[in-house]
């Protein structure tokens, strides 16, 4: 019965992947809105599954190396419709991010009986996972911020009406501004989920005895800071009065968020329990 409950959802991604690859053959907007509403129902069926394995267990449904894969998958697959919601139709998201999704509920669903038992790496498995989508959405956030850089060069350079020399040539204004939208669109799910892994590790890291980071700490507080700031940045692309340089200024403004967040608290040597051993006393780390 459980593996024909990771079916439903399975087989329902996998027609959304169907549809996806149609795009080759199939031209026209029904396509797209079959393979977003494909993959949102698989999305909800997952869910539905994910909370009744809470539900029955009492507990977050991470433990074991199957729960971690369908949560994983779970990730990738709300990330795939943020992607394919906030991306022009033509581009297909869903080819890259759906074979994920598949090949995780794939992995899980052909785990043996004994991988279904508790599991002692379900916390390094996720605070590598966490680490892993923070580092993406930096890259991601560092492609916005050189592609504002291109885009406030080009602007000068335009204004001051400066012909290229030496043969430097830069992309124009909208090339970008695109660059730097999409790269912003890339990291904020990815930034999103990373903060709330380590939510979660560090409400479980409490729960066990081990350090406690609080909401003060200063790498918890810059990286809310940066997630606000790109929340604003993504509102930004409906608000023609918070185009061009607003956008730019603002991921700069994120950019700098994320630099403190990573090196800076070191660099100043603020006191954050971020990083501490888990065998390290709860309160040695309370802010």
């Amino acid at each position: 019965m459980e593996r024909l409950t990771i079916l439903c959802f399975g087989g329902t991604y996998g027609l959304a992947l169907l549809a996806e690859l149609a795009r080759f053959m199939v031209r026209g907007s029904a396509r797209w809105y079959a393979t977003v509403g494909l993959t949102a129902l698989g999305w909800v069926v997952q869910t539905i599954y994910l909370a009744n394995l809470a539900r029955v267990d009492h507990r977050l449904p991470i433990t074991t190396v199957f729960e971690s894969m369908v949560a994983l998958s779970w990730i990738f697959a709300a990330i795939a419709l943020y992607l394919m919601a906030r991306a022009a139709k033509p581009v297909a998201v869903g080819v890259f991010v759906l074979p994920v999704v598949l090949g995780l509920i794939i992995f899980a669903a052909v785990l043996p009986p004994s991988h279904r038992a508790g599991w002692a790496g379900a916390t390094v498995f996720w605070g590598s996972v966490h680490g892993i989508f923070l580092l993406l959405g930096a890259v991601s956030t560092c492609v916005a911020f050189a592609a504002g850089l291109m885009y406030l060069a080009q602007s000068d350079r335009l204004k001051h009406k400066r012909l290229p020399r030496f043969g430097f040539a830069l992309p124009s204004l909208e090339q970008s501004e695109r660059v730097n939208r999409g790269a912003i669109t890339v990291a904020f799910p990815l930034l999103t989920f990373g903060l709330l892994i380590g939510v979660a590790l560090g409400v479980a890291r409490a729960g066990a005895g081990g350090v406690v980071i609080g909401w003060t700490d200063p790498k918890v507080l810059s990286g809310l800071a940066m997630w606000l700031v790109f929340a604003v940045l993504l509102h930004a692309r409906y608000r023609p009065a918070l185009r061009g340089r607003s956008v730019v200024w603002l991921t700069f403004l994120a950019f700098a968020f994320l630099v403190f967040a990573w090196v800076g608290v070191e660099v100043l040597g603020l006191p954050t329990a971020h990083g501490a051993p888990r065998t390290a006393s709860a309160g040695r780390g309370s802010p």
